[in-house]
């Protein structure tokens, strides 16, 4: 998705656009607007004259024509202000930046010159809400005095900061002017993401934007409000990423978000058809628009049904599905790995399946595969289900692994592409080596047929699908691997079996096993309070009680041993 930030200001300091252009390609910025330095104002301590300003800002732009658009900062009780708006726009000027930090947008002056720029078919960028310049300067920014704009025919504007803290009336306002449009030809209002409202607040703006049922789509920008010399990329990061997990939970749909952070401004400036057709609003009538992509919910209903989930859950499941928003902009590179609402994590997950099934028949791997490998996502439902009480899917970092292609379950077993996690020098393996993980999911008997068949499977299928990834061998860090379990299973157990495939290494003090055996929140602190069930869970009790230890240890299998098995 392109990325243009539409509020970035030029304070006079040393031109560097190609450095600035690297700064945003860093963080997937492609361009954005300029804003020149302030006009000189009254107490003359600030500013520069129109003439350096104009000079300066078409410096900044004049080698990126397409990605950086120069806006300039005017004052309408500037000398010779109408003659220099026209000089600007023959110059190149894309537009206009204005604060009412001494006078209202709603005075003659001003109107005077607003009109003027609304006939040369060029936007206006305005501050609006609180204004933090030490003066007694804010009562000129509520967003209320901007009603006056409305009779100003083919004006587009845009409110900085959404108003902060005054977005109701900021929301209000818009609706006013979206009503407007409907009846006449009218001035245009756009909402001009940039923050100015604190991270605490912002959840707040986003969703009374998007969830108040005004038509917004086509009229929502982003800005950072950042230095074109500095441009302070972690702060910007931080403020996407915030703005993205916020939209994610509310819904709203790829294609909205494409038109925020690229088509809007296009349109704003003018570069694309400025006339849109908007639905005209109803007060308490929310239904008339809406932020989200409503097949998202077809496709999370069909992978439900696809993955065979148990209709128990189908009553939580519904539900789920009507109150949860799931928007179709999510991807599992970006998903929040620390959500903790279960069911959204497992909406979300089943929405994701349709991504993940495209990247499947692009590589050619039979549908058979996708299912059973994907099939885990009901596992791990079903364990944190017996866990919470309630429909919950968790585990959902590893969940991942499958949705990025780095998992399969070929038989018996899941095997991951990843990394040798220690060094062996016995075997040359050194950390960070291309290996094959092994798992062994929940469900039928781990036997040694199934477990081979398994393994040459997984030959087979990576070097069918996966040529170019080099490894030499399966590994499996797991209690499994654990030579105290050979005190407490009889020699025909499966696992004792399964185990001997593998020569063994790293070993280290673990209690993964009661986790496995027992619940999935056992620990030594709670583990008299847990049924032991089987005969195996009874003796691995004792063992614990007997101040006796479990370890985790790394097994190693030879690829090319895997035909000798």
């Amino acid at each position: 998705m392109k990325i243009m930030d539409m509020h970035i200001h030029a304070f006079n300091t040393e031109i560097n656009a190609d450095t600035l252009i690297k700064k945003m390609e860093k963080i997937g910025i492609y361009g954005g607007c300029i804003f020149s330095n302030w006009p000189i104002l009254n107490n003359k301590e600030v500013g520069t004259s129109f003439d350096e300003r104009l000079e300066e800002v078409l410096e900044w732009c004049k080698d990126y024509p397409d990605r950086l658009f120069p806006i300039m900062w005017i004052h309408p009780y500037e000398d010779n202000i109408i003659e220099n708006v026209r000089k600007s726009v023959e110059r190149g000027v894309c537009g206009f930046k204005m604060i009412c930090s001494d006078y209202y947008v709603y005075e003659e002056k001003c109107l005077e010159v607003l009109r003027e720029i609304a006939k040369l078919n060029k936007p206006v960028f305005f501050h609006s809400g609180i204004l933090w310049d030490g003066q007694v300067s804010s009562n000129y920014n509520r967003p209320m005095n901007w009603e006056a704009l409305i009779e100003i025919e083919g004006l587009r504007f845009s409110m900085g900061h959404c108003a902060w803290p005054w977005v109701d009336e900021c929301v209000s306002m818009y609706g006013k002017f979206l009503e407007a449009g409907n009846t006449r030809n009218t001035a245009e209002m756009f909402f001009d993401l940039t923050p100015g409202t604190p991270a605490i607040c912002r959840k707040d703006l986003l969703t009374k934007l998007f969830t108040i049922g005004y038509d917004v789509g086509d009229n929502v920008m982003y800005g950072s409000d950042s230095s074109a010399d500095t441009y302070t990329a972690d702060f910007i990061t931080d403020c996407l990423e915030r703005d993205r997990s916020i939209m994610d939970e509310l819904g709203v749909s790829l294609k909205i978000r494409e038109k925020i952070y690229y088509n809007n401004l296009m349109r704003f400036l003018g570069k694309t058809e400025p006339h849109i057709e908007h639905f005209r609003p109803e007060p308490d009538k929310i239904e008339l628009w809406n932020c989200e992509n409503k097949e998202v919910y077809n496709v999370i209903e069909k992978y439900y049904n696809y993955l065979e989930f148990p209709h128990e859950y189908d009553y939580e499941f519904k539900k789920a599905l009507k109150t949860i928003k799931i928007s179709d902009a999510i991807t599992i590179e970006h998903y929040n790995f620390e959500e903790e609402d279960g069911r959204r994590n497992l909406l979300s997950y089943l929405f994701l399946c349709e991504a993940a099934k495209k990247k499947y028949d692009e590589k050619g791997i039979p549908e058979e595969i996708f299912k059973e490998t994907f099939k885990d996502l009901v596992t791990k439902t079903n364990l944190g289900t017996r866990t919470k009480g309630y429909l919950f899917v968790d585990v959902i970092e590893w969940l991942s692994l499958h949705y990025k292609l780095k998992l399969f379950k070929l038989g018996r077993l899941q095997f991951s592409m990843y990394i040798a996690e220690f060094d062996v020098p016995e075997k040359g393996i050194k950390y960070g080596d291309n290996i094959i993980a092994v798992h062994i999911p929940e469900g039928e008997p781990i036997t040694p047929e199934e477990c081979i068949r398994s393994f040459k499977m997984a030959v087979e299928f990576f070097e069918k699908y996966y040529p170019e990834y080099e490894y030499r061998y399966f590994t499996c860090l797991s209690w499994l691997m654990d030579d105290t379990l050979d005190e407490l299973l009889d020699k025909d157990s499966n696992i004792l079996k399964f185990k001997s495939m593998f020569e063994r290494f790293h070993k280290e003090k673990d209690d993964a096993i009661l986790r496995y055996v027992f619940k999935s929140n056992t620990t030594r602190l709670n583990l008299n309070d847990v049924v032991a069930s089987t005969s195996f869970a009874q003796k691995v009790k004792k063992w614990i009680r007997d101040g006796k230890d479990f370890y985790e240890v790394y097994g190693v299998l030879e690829k090319n041993k895997v035909e000798l098995l």
